[in-house]
């Protein structure tokens, strides 16, 4: 069953074991896992604004809320992975080679690019891709101190 077709105890506490069995898995595999673990979500067209940041949900309401677009999962990937005290994480806003645009979330100066493509984290320098906004992270990271 997808988690996200639970109730948010359940979807609370399965986000919780994520985090707790990734901690110990390498950089690479911690950006797979939680980035299928997003990928499972339901999805609608537009949820969260990229230029609302202030007003953008802790990742509890993300969960409770259970409402999807791109930007919202490109969010939660942020909120786990620092939560995992992984601090090389980037979020932005890029135009592919189809001029379409995408929420990727960069770890690891880009080593790793996740949210692009449903099951796959890519190892990527960005080549495919035109940078057309990018967000600072503090914002979200005082949202779970």
């Amino acid at each position: 069953m997808n988690i996200f077709q639970s109730t948010y105890e359940h979807r609370l506490r399965d986000w919780r074991q994520l985090r707790e069995t990734t901690k110990t898995l390498t950089l690479e595999q911690q950006c797979i896992v939680v980035d299928r673990w997003w990928q499972q979500t339901p999805f609608i067209s537009h949820h969260l604004h990229w230029h609302d940041q202030s007003n953008w949900p802790d990742p509890w309401t993300i969960l409770s809320e259970n409402i999807y677009c791109t930007l919202t999962r490109a969010v939660g990937m942020c909120y786990t992975l620092l939560m995992n005290e992984v601090n090389n994480v980037e979020l932005v806003l890029v135009r592919d080679e189809q001029a379409e645009e995408h929420y990727l979330v960069l770890v690891d100066k880009p080593k790793y690019t996740l949210n692009y493509w449903p099951n796959s984290v890519i190892s990527s320098n960005l080549s495919n891709f035109q940078v057309i906004s990018s967000k600072s992270l503090e914002s979200i990271k005082a949202k779970i101190k």
